[in-house]
């Protein structure tokens, strides 16, 4: 058979949408045609690509295999046909960005400040980070997301942005403050934590680092919000271990303290779809964000400081 690269394009269409219907609109062809083309790839490869299940088609492994490279070569072809420049200043893009509470309190502010700036024709819309982000960077519901897990396998792209430490954050006046040598581990485990679930519970930095000396805490308020354990934290003798980016805002009624055992840093990042990364608008974002977390990294002052110095007013 001639090789026929548009097949390629049916192809990404029905890895990122999972069903030749919605590859059909994704590709402005009718079914038919695009069921046609499903079966010249099959007769092609000598393989199903796509079995049904109860979510729709699912890609066999040789289908995973030709899905990175033909997302790719499909993407390379959109960029040739395509506008091949952006103007911040007079364009109007329209910028779907995935963000967790952490990412909206550290990252997006001065992002946001710059694009009103730079790009003043651009839109933003922020969606939650959940279980569905991967999928919809995948079928182009979102542009980017930020990210702290462990970097995805293609054809999704992982760039990092900074790392982070934990800090303990404790009211003013909480009891475990008392000895004038600061927070001791025996403290910090004697006093209920608030802690938020965004995974399972036990798999956190924290968690895995006391399991790995033999330790473990008493969780007495877990939520999806740092905002809403610190509120908390201030009211309580709850404990709250955070990124120390977070401490910056913190009220007159909160103070930090060195998290009395060794828990690894952080990276924390930005992940997208392998079709976006040649496209102009979003080769531009991507660069201002790794320009505003740098200028942000050198503004920052050092949040560490020794135990003995916590203000306990």
């Amino acid at each position: 058979m001639k090789p026929d690269l548009n097949l390629l394009a049916v192809l990404d269409a029905i890895c990122r949408t999972g069903s030749v219907s919605a590859a059909a609109a994704a590709l402005s062809l009718s079914q038919p045609a695009v069921s046609h083309a499903l079966n010249r790839l099959r007769a092609a490869t000598g393989d199903p690509l796509f079995t049904r299940s109860g979510r729709g088609l699912v890609p066999t492994d040789r289908a995973r295999g030709m899905a990175s490279a033909a997302a790719e070569l499909v993407e390379s072809g959109r960029q040739l046909l395509g506008s091949s420049t952006f103007d911040p200043g007079t364009d109007r893009p329209r910028f779907h960005i995935a963000a967790s509470e952490f990412a909206a309190q550290t990252v997006l502010p001065g992002l946001l400040a710059a694009l009103q700036c730079l790009a003043p024709g651009s839109l933003v819309g922020v969606a939650t980070i959940g279980t569905t982000t991967l999928r919809q960077l995948e079928d182009g519901t979102l542009d980017l997301a930020f990210w702290g897990a462990a970097a995805p396998a293609p054809p999704l792209r992982y760039a990092p942005l900074f790392s982070d430490h934990f800090v303990a954050v404790l009211r003013r006046g909480h009891p475990a403050l008392a000895a004038s040598a600061g927070l001791s581990m025996t403290d910090y485990l004697a006093f209920p934590h608030a802690v938020v679930a965004l995974r399972d519970p036990g798999t956190s930095l924290v968690d895995s680092a006391l399991a790995g000396a033999g330790l473990t805490r008493r969780i007495g308020l877990a939520s999806h919000s740092f905002s809403g354990n610190l509120a908390a934290v201030a009211q309580s003798d709850l404990i709250a271990t955070i990124p120390s980016r977070l401490s910056s805002a913190l009220g007159p009624s909160l103070v930090t303290a060195p998290v009395p055992l060794q828990v690894p840093s952080f990276t924390y990042g930005m992940i997208w779809h392998l079709r976006t990364n040649a496209s102009p608008a979003q080769v531009w974002l991507r660069d201002l964000i790794q320009r505003q977390v740098g200028h942000q990294e050198a503004r920052a002052a050092p949040v560490s400081m020794p135990a003995a110095s916590i203000d306990r007013g």
